[in-house]
C-alpha cells in the first residue's frame, strides 16, 4: 500500500481587507456598547453582555479596551440588600469632547460637550440679513475655532443641526431660502476637511428632537414631536424612538402648510371658517408674529410700544407680552389658533405622546401657550380619545446645538 504524506494545513494570514473588516466591525460593537452604557445612565458587564448577546468574556474585553482608553470606567457599586453589588459601567467625562452647532437665518448657537454629554461652554453668534452663503460657513468655523481653541481634550466629531434641505449621506446642506445663495453647500466636506473629525449633519429642528429625546421631554416617551419655531417652522418627528427622516429627508417640512388664520371655531353656515389660508410660517413664524404686532400696533390698537414698533424685537416683544399688552395679547392669540390648528392636524397624522414646542417662540410664555391650549381644546371639541398633550421645551435657545453634539456622540466609533 502506498504510503501517504499528510501534509499539515497552511496558516492562512489574515488580509488587509479582512483586517479593515474586522476593525469595522469591532469599532461598531463598541460604539453600540458605548450607547447602551449612555442611554442607561450606568450599567454592569453582565447585563451588557446579555443585551448584546455576546459571552461575558468576550463583552469584558472590550469594557477592558474602553477603560484603558479613558472611554469609560467603573462607577461605585451599587447598593442592595444581599450578594456582592454589580459595579457599574459609566461613560468617563474625560474620554474627548464633541461639538454641536444649531443655525437658522438670524443665529448660530454653538455647544461644547464632553464625553458624558455634558455642556463645557456654548458660544452664540449672529447672522446679518445680508450675509452671504460663504460668510455663514466662514462663521460657523470660526465659532467652532473659538470652542476648541482652549480645549485640552481631543475633539472626536462634529454635529451640525442644518436649517432647511439637507442630503446626510453627502453632507451637503440642498437649500435654505432665508440665507441668500445657500444651496448645494458641501457643508460636511469643509468642516471635515478643516478640523479633521468626522462631521454629521442634521436638519437644525430634528437635531432640536434629538436633543428632547436624550436630554428633555422625550426622555421617558416612545413618540413625539418636537416642532421648532424661529425664522423658519419644522417638526421633528421621533416614532419608536428613532428620527422620521422619509425618502427624501423632507419629514417634516411642514413651513408651507396652508392653514386657516382669523375667526376660524367660530360657527357659521358652513361650520369653522377663517379669513384667508396662509403658509404657516407666514402666520405663526417669529418674523410673522413681530410683523403683525408691528401692523397692529401702526394701525390703531392700544398699546404701549407706539414709537417703538420699527424696532421691535423679540426680547422687547416677549416683554410686553409678559405685561400685558393689548396689541400684543391679540396678535398672539391670532397666532395660536393657527397653530393650534396646525397641532391638531399633527395630531392626527401621528397621533404623539407629546408635541413639544422649541425654539425662540418659547420666549412669549403663557401669553402664547395659554391661548394655544384653548385652541387645541376647541379644535378637538368632537373627537374622540385624548386630546394632544402641548408643552414648551425646557432646554433654552441651545437645545439644537446639544442635539447636534448629541447625533455626533451617537454616531462616533472609536478608531481600530
Amino acid at each position: 500500500m502506498r504510503n501517504r504524506r499528510i501534509v499539515g494545513k497552511r496558516k492562512v494570514r489574515p488580509t488587509t481587507r479582512g483586517l479593515k473588516i474586522k476593525q469595522k466591525l469591532v469599532a461598531s460593537l463598541e460604539a453600540e456598547l458605548l450607547r447602551r452604557v449612555r442611554a442607561q445612565g450606568g450599567v454592569s458587564r453582565v447585563d451588557l453582555a446579555r443585551q448584546l448577546q455576546l459571552a461575558p468574556s468576550t463583552a469584558g474585553a472590550y469594557v477592558d479596551r474602553l477603560i484603558s482608553e479613558g472611554f469609560l470606567f467603573e462607577q461605585q457599586k451599587a447598593t442592595r440588600n444581599f450578594g456582592r453589588p454589580p459595579t457599574l459601567l459609566a461613560l468617563n467625562p474625560g474620554g474627548g469632547r464633541f461639538v454641536g452647532v444649531d443655525f437658522e437665518a438670524q443665529n448660530i448657537m454653538a455647544s461644547l460637550v464632553d464625553f458624558s454629554q455634558q455642556p463645557i461652554q456654548q458660544v452664540h453668534e449672529t447672522i446679518h440679513p445680508g450675509d452671504t452663503a460663504e460668510q455663514v460657513v466662514a462663521k460657523i468655523e470660526s465659532i467652532i475655532d473659538d470652542l476648541v481653541r482652549d480645549c485640552r481634550r481631543e475633539i472626536l466629531g462634529i454635529g451640525v443641526g442644518v436649517p432647511g434641505i439637507i442630503d446626510p449621506k453627502k453632507q451637503v446642506a440642498l437649500h435654505y431660502s432665508h440665507i441668500p445663495n445657500w444651496t448645494n453647500v458641501p457643508l460636511g466636506e469643509r468642516l471635515t476637511k478643516k478640523f479633521k473629525v468626522d462631521v454629521f449633519l442634521e436638519n437644525n429642528i430634528r437635531s432640536m428632537a434629538l436633543a428632547e429625546l436624550w436630554f428633555g421631554q422625550g426622555r421617558s416617551l416612545d413618540d413625539f414631536i418636537c416642532l421648532g419655531i424661529r425664522t423658519g417652522i419644522g417638526a421633528g418627528v421621533v416614532v419608536g424612538r428613532r428620527v422620521l427622516h422619509g425618502k427624501r429627508n423632507l419629514a417634516g417640512e411642514i413651513g408651507d402648510w396652508l392653514c386657516p388664520v382669523g375667526l376660524i371655531g367660530r360657527p357659521g353656515p358652513a361650520g369653522l371658517h377663517c379669513e384667508e389660508l396662509r403658509p404657516l410660517e407666514g402666520g405663526v413664524s417669529v418674523p410673522a408674529i413681530l410683523r403683525g404686532i408691528r401692523t397692529a400696533v401702526e394701525s390703531g390698537v392700544e398699546s404701549n410700544l407706539n414709537g417703538q414698533v420699527e424696532s421691535l424685537g423679540l426680547e422687547q416683544a416677549a416683554e410686553a407680552a409678559r405685561a400685558g399688552d393689548p396689541a400684543v395679547v391679540a396678535v398672539l392669540k391670532r397666532a395660536a389658533e393657527t397653530l393650534g390648528w396646525a397641532v391638531v392636524e399633527m395630531d392626527a397624522l401621528f397621533n404623539p405622546q407629546k408635541i413639544i414646542l422649541a425654539g425662540l417662540i418659547v420666549s412669549f410664555g403663557d401669553a402664547l401657550l395659554k391661548p394655544l391650549h384653548e385652541a387645541v381644546e376647541r379644535f378637538c371639541s368632537k373627537r374622540l380619545g385624548e386630546k394632544p398633550v402641548v408643552s414648551f421645551s425646557e432646554l433654552g435657545s441651545f437645545n439644537g446645538a446639544l442635539g447636534a453634539a448629541a447625533l455626533a456622540m451617537h454616531e462616533w466609533k472609536p478608531k481600530r
